[in-house]
């Protein structure tokens, strides 16, 4: 009986030994799994509310809200301006939903998806019409994007 139980002590120890460090493989695998799918969703729902911006352009091709401007500025009505408002305004949305979402991800792909919209930002604060925009608007924005918005449009 002695010599069972110190099998069976040997054998505990051997499981123990083993488990734990397979028990931690395996729920760090599980956490990068997680981490790689709530990077993809940010990813992902940013990518659908861009194209839902872009949609929305195209139906309103006459408003210099595409991602290459008109040469010249064309004159709009009081409707049209508010429409182009509107719009500016969800990209402006779309930006601080990008920040915010960037911000709290992995840093490589923060690195690698990032820099594509921080150059898109940096290009809209060339323009005009979206600079008016910003001004009007920035107080109803998180602090921090705000903060960060403005930063870029100082090195512009």
């Amino acid at each position: 009986m002695l010599e069972f139980l110190s099998h069976f002590e040997l054998a505990s120890y051997v499981v123990t030994v083993l488990g734990v460090p397979a028990a931690i493989y395996v729920y760090m695998r599980e956490q990068a799994s997680l981490r790689y799918e709530r990077e993809y969703g940010t990813f992902d729902s940013l990518d659908d509310k861009y194209i839902e911006l872009q949609t929305l352009c195209l139906e309103h091709s006459e408003l210099d809200v595409f991602d290459t401007p008109f040469e010249q500025a064309p004159n709009l009505t009081e409707g049209q301006k508010k429409q182009e408002e509107a719009l500016l305004l969800i990209r402006i949305a779309i930006f601080e939903r990008a920040y915010l979402m960037y911000k709290r991800i992995s840093k490589g792909t923060k690195q690698s998806q990032w820099q594509g919209w921080e150059n898109e930002i940096s290009e809209w604060l060339e323009r005009p019409n979206f600079i008016q925009v910003w001004k009007n608007h920035s107080p109803y924005y998180d602090l921090e994007f705000v903060d960060y918005f403005n930063k870029l449009r100082s090195k512009n």
